[in-house]
C-alpha cells in the first residue's frame, strides 16, 4: 500500500504570494518577483473599531488590505468627520514620503470589521519601487485617481444637495460590492446611518430622514440590516 499523500502546508509567504499576484499593483510581476516582493511585506491585524492609525501621528508607507473593510476619516476645519474613501480588499491605501516631499495632509484609517492587512514601511517600498518601476507608476497613478477621487467629494459636499450626495454613495457601493438578486442590488455591510452622514457629509438626522422617505417611495429598503437598492434609476435620476 502506497504511502498516503499529504497536503504542503502553506507558509505565510505562499498566503502572501497568493493574494498579491491578484492585487492590480503587482499583477505584472513574475513567480520569481512576488517572491521577492513579499519579503518587504508583514501581516498586521486589527479588531472590528481599532485604529489602524491617526492622522496626526501616521507614519508613511503602504497597506494592503486583505480582508475586513477601512475607514479613511479626514477631520474638517470646523470640527466635522468626514469619510473620504472606504477601503475593500485588494484596494491600496497609505503614503509614501520622499527626502522633504511630505503629504502637508492625510487622514484617520479605522477598522469598520476585523481587518487584516499587509503592510509596507516607507524605505522598503521605495526600495521595492526602484527595483520594480512598474509597481511605482501603478502605485503614483493610484494615488492620483485617490486624490481626485477625494476632491470629488469634497466638492460634492461644498456644491450637491443632500439627496444627491447620499444617492452617489449608494450607487458607487452599489457597482463596488452590490449583489444583484430578483432585480434588486443588495448592499451587505454594516454601515450606520451616522456612517452614510459621514460620507456625505451630512448630519445624522438628514441621513435618516432621507433615506426614510426613499423607502417609503419603494427606492431602497433597509429592514433586513443591510442595504438593498429596489429601484436603482430613481437614484439615478438625483445625479441628473
Amino acid at each position: 500500500m502506497g504511502k498516503k499523500a499529504t497536503a504542503k502546508r502553506r507558509t505565510p509567504e505562499d498566503i502572501k504570494i497568493e493574494f498579491i499576484k491578484k492585487v492590480h499593483l503587482f499583477e505584472d510581476l513574475s513567480p520569481d518577483e512576488l517572491k521577492e516582493a513579499v519579503k518587504y511585506m508583514t501581516f498586521k491585524e486589527y479588531d472590528k473599531n481599532d485604529y489602524l492609525f491617526f492622522e496626526e501621528d501616521a507614519e508613511p508607507g503602504i497597506f494592503i488590505l486583505v480582508d475586513g473593510l477601512v475607514k479613511l476619516i479626514k477631520e474638517t476645519q470646523d470640527g466635522k468627520t468626514i469619510i473620504v474613501r472606504l477601503v475593500f480588499p485588494g484596494d491600496v491605501f497609505g503614503w509614501i514620503e520622499w527626502g522633504k516631499n511630505t503629504p502637508k495632509s492625510t487622514y484617520t484609517a479605522m477598522a469598520v470589521l476585523k481587518t487584516r492587512v499587509l503592510y509596507i514601511s516607507n524605505k522598503d517600498f521605495i526600495n521595492l519601487a526602484i527595483k520594480y518601476p512598474a509597481v511605482a507608476i501603478k502605485m503614483t497613478c493610484d494615488a492620483t485617481a485617490n486624490l481626485l477621487h477625494t476632491y470629488e467629494i469634497l466638492k460634492s459636499i461644498a456644491s450637491g444637495r443632500v439627496e444627491e450626495r447620499i444617492a452617489k454613495v449608494l450607487l458607487e457601493l452599489a457597482d463596488r460590492i452590490g449583489v444583484k438578486k430578483n432585480g434588486r442590488i443588495i448592499i451587505r455591510l454594516p454601515l450606520t446611518r451616522q456612517d452614510i452622514a459621514e460620507m456625505t457629509g451630512t448630519t445624522v438626522e438628514t441621513a435618516i430622514r432621507v433615506m426614510s422617505r426613499w423607502k417609503k417611495q419603494g427606492i431602497i429598503n433597509t429592514e433586513r440590516g443591510y442595504i438593498e437598492i429596489i429601484n436603482r434609476r430613481e437614484l439615478e435620476k438625483l445625479l441628473v
